[in-house]
């Protein structure tokens, strides 16, 4: 009992040091800190409002989740702020279709039929939507294609989300379709392609149009669905996971990882950009098949949430929308999936069916990259031996914000940063999102976390001193500040 008793001081110790900026008693700094260097004169690309979002299965409007006068989900996305929400994923094509008002189930039943999705559950997706201030993309079955049901959920779509559905999309990843079942071998782009246009004269010029939903980031599908239709498509969507399954917490914080991240989508945002066509990974987590235990619901994700967020909009990416599931949180949900990733989950089943949800840490990274924007990115120069970035914005109200973030373990010891932000004297209001390691699971913002009712009400952020537009602070390992100036 005496080291439980130790261990959960010393745990609190971190947490209060990291919230302070002051380092722990016992955890002198180590050598090495970090200068970051804003150049204000140089504002580059746009970090939009909605940057971070959520993606959902088409299952959960199925199951009748997503429901404004139920539960705690409104209130836990109007908590991150309006936002994008992107509907589809696996159960899309595999195991669900639209059933139109009036119309009978298959007589019988398909074997791998799970899911049916109805008027009625659109209908419900745009009070919900409404309640929130959120705006959605749909997935329409282009995979188990019925012309008679894409026709009717269009219309759908259209009269009923209007102006908050940003994008229908025909299919989720269609370059997987094979390995599924939902495509003979040797199906490839220009088979897609051909789908797609069906698609697309099928639901008719009034909804604007996503894809591909490509399972690879580096497939040239995208790149090349842009170019071949001419207009058609209004927003390139990818997908993109940091690890397989296989990964660990040091792999996912690794700057290797984040390399990577960039280099893989870097070809279609490149095309994005010179077709003038916005680019969104509409589908993102820290591993594929459904999280990593110890990895994915700990502390560390959600420092990589943050800091890929801020790193693929700073390359010019439109949005991420960050995958999951209303389950139970860390327990199987479909098809032997895990809910290990997901920002949001129930803590039992009773939980689940009542809609009253809880946070995992990874929401409270979503709810820091949201306090970075909207504005503009400013050029950054990070000099450090640390595990350490920084991002800077100059905010639509005439702010500047930056986001610096610690990817090592407290027990590291703290990092010491000086930054030059330009300008004169003033004060920097500074949030700090912090937890005791990397792999728990207390991740906090000033101190505070999400209540019951999906409300997060940080302290008073702290105050430091800007004097000659320069500021310093001693920021503990494993941490992120947002430092708000003006």
């Amino acid at each position: 009992m005496g080291s439980l008793r130790a261990g959960v001081a010393a745990a609190a110790l971190a947490m209060v040091a990291a919230l302070s900026h002051v380092p722990p008693a016992t955890a002198a700094p180590t050598a090495g800190g970090a200068t970051v260097t804003v150049d204000a004169r140089q504002p580059g690309g746009r970090l939009p409002a909605d940057l971070v979002g959520l993606s959902f299965e088409m299952r959960e409007l199925g199951i009748g989740n997503l429901d404004a006068r139920r539960g705690t989900l409104a209130q836990l996305l109007r908590t991150l702020g309006p936002g994008n929400i992107r509907i589809s994923g696996n159960t899309l094509d595999r195991d669900g279709i639209w059933l139109p008002t009036g119309q009978a189930l298959p007589d019988p039943q398909p074997e791998w039929l799970q899911h049916v999705v109805t008027p009625d559950d659109i209908r419900r997706l745009g009070g919900f939507l409404r309640a929130t201030g959120w705006r959605a993309e749909v997935g329409i079955n282009l995979g188990r294609w019925d012309p008679v049901a894409a026709a009717d959920q269009a219309r759908v779509l259209h009269k009923v989300l209007g102006s908050k559905l940003v994008a229908a999309e025909c299919g989720n990843e269609p370059d997987q379709w094979v390995g599924k079942g939902l495509r003979p071998a040797g199906y490839g782009y220009p088979d897609y392609l051909k789908d797609f246009e069906t698609c697309a004269a099928t639901v008719g010029p009034q909804l604007p149009l996503a894809g591909p939903d490509a399972a690879s980031p580096s497939t040239s599908w995208a790149a090349e669905l842009a170019r071949d239709t001419h207009g058609r498509l209004s927003m390139m969507m990818l997908h993109q996971y940091a690890m397989d399954p296989s990964g660990t917490m040091d792999r996912l914080l690794s700057p290797q990882t984040y390399a990577n991240q960039l280099r893989s989508i870097t070809p279609n945002l490149d095309a994005a950009k010179a077709l003038g066509i916005p680019l969104r990974v509409d589908e993102t987590n820290s591993a594929w098949g459904g999280g990593i235990d110890g990895v994915s619901n700990r502390h560390g994700a959600a420092l990589w949430a943050l800091d890929y967020s801020l790193e693929l909009g700073q390359a010019g990416v439109a949005g991420l929308n960050f995958h999951g599931g209303l389950g139970v949180c860390n327990a199987p949900i479909w098809n032997g999936k895990w809910q290990l990733y997901t920002p949001i989950c129930a803590p039992g089943k009773a939980a689940e069916l009542a809609q009253i949800y809880r946070v995992q840490p990874i929401y409270y990274g979503l709810w820091m990259a949201r306090q970075v924007g909207p504005g503009r990115f400013l050029p950054v120069t990070v000099t450090t031996g640390r595990n350490l970035s920084a991002y800077a914005v100059r905010g639509d109200d005439g702010r500047l914000r930056l986001a610096v973030i610690s990817k090592e373990d407290p027990a590291a010891g703290p990092v010491h940063v000086d930054l030059a932000v330009g300008g004169g004297d003033g004060t920097a209001h500074i949030l700090t999102m912090a937890g005791s390691s990397l792999t728990a699971a207390d991740t906090a913002v000033q101190g505070a976390r999400v209540d019951s009712a999906g409300r997060l009400t940080p302290g008073r952020g702290d105050r430091v001193p800007v004097r000659s537009g320069t500021l310093s602070l001693d920021l503990t390992a494993g941490s992120a500040v947002v430092i708000t100036i003006g």
